[in-house]
């Protein structure tokens, strides 16, 4: 018998294009410095960025976890494990990059997993995590929607000469 795989997923619209968002996640290693509840993260294992890549985060309320890359097309898609969390298991993370007109960018996440601890899991699932999933996801984008947005328009800004 195979294990029930769940689902949650979340879209945002950046106002910057695909290769300027593409360069945010490049910074993958770097992600607590814009990513709510990610209060430390840092490179693991030999791997330059790309495929076999790994990151390890602190996640305040859960504890560590370690990332790696299993997709990496660059300009339009990665996508990474995750090392089982809670009742979480066998949790995989996509992100997807498409343009959206204007110099803009559709960036969509879908966290696919399996759940552990049996009965257990399945009720804490149901009572607590699934809604945390499904409001952290889109938390997520929007730190990474501002962080870009914020630098796009600091860069974009004439230096103003002082008289």
């Amino acid at each position: 018998m195979s294990a029930q795989r769940f689902e949650v997923s979340a879209m945002t619209k950046i106002n910057a294009d695909r290769a300027t968002v593409w360069q945010a996640l490049e910074e993958f290693d770097d992600v607590y410095r814009w990513a709510p509840g990610v209060s430390e993260s840092y490179a693991i294992g030999e791997e330059k960025l790309g495929i076999g890549h790994g990151r390890h985060c602190k996640i305040d309320g859960f504890g560590g976890i370690d990332e790696y890359i299993t997709e990496w097309n660059p300009g339009q898609s990665l996508s990474y494990s995750v090392t089982p969390v809670g009742p979480l298991h066998r949790s995989n993370s996509q992100w997807r990059l498409t343009d959206a007109g204007a110099g803009s960018t559709q960036l969509t996440i879908c966290l696919n997993y399996e759940l552990r601890f049996g009965v257990f899991g399945k009720m804490m699932h149901k009572l607590m995590v699934r809604k945390k999933l499904e409001s952290a996801l889109p938390s997520t984008l929007q730190a990474l929607k501002t962080r870009i947005e914020q630098q796009t328009q600091l860069q974009a800004e004439p230096l103003v000469a002082a008289s």
